[in-house]
């Protein structure tokens, strides 16, 4: 019982940390930390509580990915900004982790605004409302994290 609490307080500690570091899977290691309380203490934590906690990190999963594209769509982006943010992102967090997930998607917003013929200032708001967008996202995954944390601690407070 006591490593499975062990392994239960690493994981959302872990995850708390992972949520500031990009491409680090911070609210997966949060949501299996949760988890674990279901072999912990069996049955002190409702399904819908695994379940909200489920759909909320699924979100995140897809925010984490669509956010740069969505934030250059909503600053007015032509496709090829909203293409070039969505390819920078990805191939920044893929070839330099974890900085390169934001230079990415600046970088790819103010190339992709470029090649559609914009100005440099457009393009560059462009690019930096992209970024501002993935540290909102970073944000709301450091909530998550907390959220599941201050849970674990407060079931097996009480239990």
């Amino acid at each position: 019982m006591k490593i499975l609490i062990a392994l239960g307080l690493f994981l959302v500690v872990s995850g708390v940390v992972g949520s500031l570091i990009p491409s680090f899977p911070g609210p997966v290691l949060s949501y299996f930390g949760l988890l674990s309380l279901h072999f912990i203490f069996p049955g002190s934590v409702p399904l819908s509580v695994y379940l909200i906690f489920g759909l909320a990190l699924i979100l995140l999963f897809i925010l984490d990915y669509l956010m740069p594209a969505l934030s250059a769509k909503f600053l007015g982006a032509s496709t090829h900004g909203i293409l070039g943010a969505f390819a920078g992102s990805i191939s920044g967090m893929i070839f330099f982790p974890p900085v390169g997930i934001f230079a990415g998607a600046l970088f790819g917003a103010f190339i992709g605004e470029l090649l559609a013929n914009k100005s440099p200032v457009t393009a560059l708001k462009t690019g930096v409302g992209t970024v501002i967008c993935s540290f909102a996202v970073i944000l709301l995954q450091i909530i998550f994290s907390v959220s599941a944390a201050v849970y674990f601690f407060w079931v097996i407070m009480s239990s």
